[in-house]
């Protein structure tokens, strides 16, 4: 299987940082283990590692979670 990182499209990045500034809460799927989890979380930081770019985000219980952006889904988009 390719892992290489594949960039996401500049106006999903814009989403990320607009709920950064504003504190808007987005629904995300990401990978868990060996499931794909839904919820609607509040994004702390976007940040770049090695090439690859990656979300920081708290869920509804307060857990936060790191996650590459070519991993994570947003259900709610166009």
């Amino acid at each position: 299987m390719d892992d290489a990182y594949r960039p996401i499209p500049c106006a999903v990045q814009d989403r990320y940082e607009r709920a950064i500034i504003t504190g808007q809460p987005l629904l995300l799927d990401w990978p868990s283990g060996d499931r794909r989890l839904t919820d609607r979380v509040r994004i702390l930081d976007l940040e770049t590692t090695e090439g690859a770019e990656y979300v920081r985000f708290a869920d509804r219980h307060g857990c936060v979670h790191r996650v590459r952006l070519d991993h994570v889904r947003l259900p709610d988009s166009p």
